[in-house]
């Protein structure tokens, strides 16, 4: 049982550190508010490290006196843990453990209160059946993902998908279904709040087939500032790192006017006769690659935009060398990220329609699924 008076300035100090919740890793309780009444009281405890007598938990004949009152040696804590590390398990928290929890603790609240205020982001998410996978993209899987960059505007996202949708990629009505039902929701629920300038800045996390995110990236467009998130394996995280490049290479076999394919081989490799089983020999194929294609490979938010230049770039040239009035034909193997980047950069006024192809082995190879018209 302590026996000090902890002074006012140390009291405020570590209320203030703690942000009012309890560090106890994990924990994150709130202390000054009843979970169930919501009426305003103060839960808290203030435990010791090194307890302030030298026969406490933890404590020491040197550091008790001196550490009694010294705010780098106190933690804010709820009753129940607490209680566990000054009774119940006094054994398994000794100085070092409780110092890191503490640490951990306080600089999380440093991290999330210096994001400027200007840096409120709306999360949008979307998800889609893939094959007999249903993805589960919620906000509280991604909402952590925000910080350090930017904060959650509400406790809640925009979620633009199908809930326990029944079709699978391969039925004939899951495209129509999911498209429906992706333009209904956007124009309710998102398009107005960006039209209001309500939304100035969105994070988008996304799992669906490819051609839907291409779709997606179309509605969205450059209306608003869109933080595009990319799902990864290794490490399992939708944060991105380190700014790194990556060679996006473009190349061309023109054999026809008439008819024009784009191969995005970035997730993997795609050959010319999957292309032609489905267009036929006579078809000009151009593509994008990276060296090794993996579905992993994103790591940055500057990948995402050297490819976007690129993807623009070689929309150009297609459509420099092509009739307006043709259709490219799109065989997608990439990342979320990415689909989502090649709606985002096709110009409806500007650009050649596009039909967008998606893999399916049910279906015996790449399918056609939706088709953008230019206007």
């Amino acid at each position: 049982m302590s026996t000090t008076s902890i002074s006012p300035i140390n009291k405020y100090l570590i209320w203030i550190r703690s942000a009012g919740r309890c560090q106890y890793i994990g924990c994150n309780k709130e202390l000054h508010t009843d979970i169930l009444t919501k009426r305003n009281f103060n839960q808290a405890y203030i435990a010791h490290i090194i307890a302030d007598q030298p026969k406490g938990p933890r404590g020491d004949n040197i550091l008790s006196p001196q550490l009694a009152d010294d705010i780098s040696n106190l933690m804010l804590m709820c009753d129940a843990h607490h209680r566990l590390i000054d009774k119940v398990d006094v054994l398994g928290h000794p100085e070092s453990v409780l110092l890191d929890m503490k640490k951990e603790h306080e600089e999380r609240i440093k991290n999330v209160t210096n994001i400027q205020p200007d840096r409120k982001s709306y999360i949008v998410s979307y998800n889609a059946n893939i094959g007999s996978n249903t993805p589960n993209v919620s906000y509280p899987m991604v909402s952590s993902f925000l910080r350090p960059d930017y904060y959650p505007a509400k406790d809640s996202s925009i979620e633009l998908g199908l809930v326990n949708s029944l079709d699978r990629d391969s039925d004939l009505s899951f495209w129509s279904t999911e498209l429906r039902n992706l333009k209904m929701k956007f124009d309710r629920f998102l398009l107005p709040m960006i039209k209001s300038g309500e939304i100035n800045h969105i994070s988008l996390f996304a799992f669906a087939p490819i051609p839907l995110l291409i779709q997606l990236g179309v509605l969205i467009n450059d209306m608003v500032a869109v933080d595009v998130r990319q799902k990864r394996r290794i490490p399992d995280t939708w944060a991105f790192g380190d700014d790194i490049e990556t060679d996006f290479v473009y190349s061309e076999n023109t054999r026809s006017l008439k008819t024009v394919a784009l191969k995005l081989e970035l997730s993997a490799d795609i050959t010319d006769d999957r292309v032609e089983k489905v267009l036929g020999d006579e078809v000009s194929i151009y593509s994008i690659r990276i060296q090794n294609p993996t579905n992993d490979f994103i790591e940055s938010r500057r990948q995402i935009r050297d490819f976007g230049k690129k993807m623009r770039e070689v929309l150009n040239v297609i459509k420099k060398n092509h009739s307006q009035d043709t259709t490219l034909h799109i065989f997608p193997a990439i990342p979320i990220s990415l689909a989502v980047e090649v709606g985002r950069v096709w110009m409806p006024k500007a650009d050649l329609a596009l039909k967008i192809y998606d893999q399916n082995s049910k279906l015996g190879g790449f399918v056609e699924t939706i088709f953008l018209k230019h206007e």
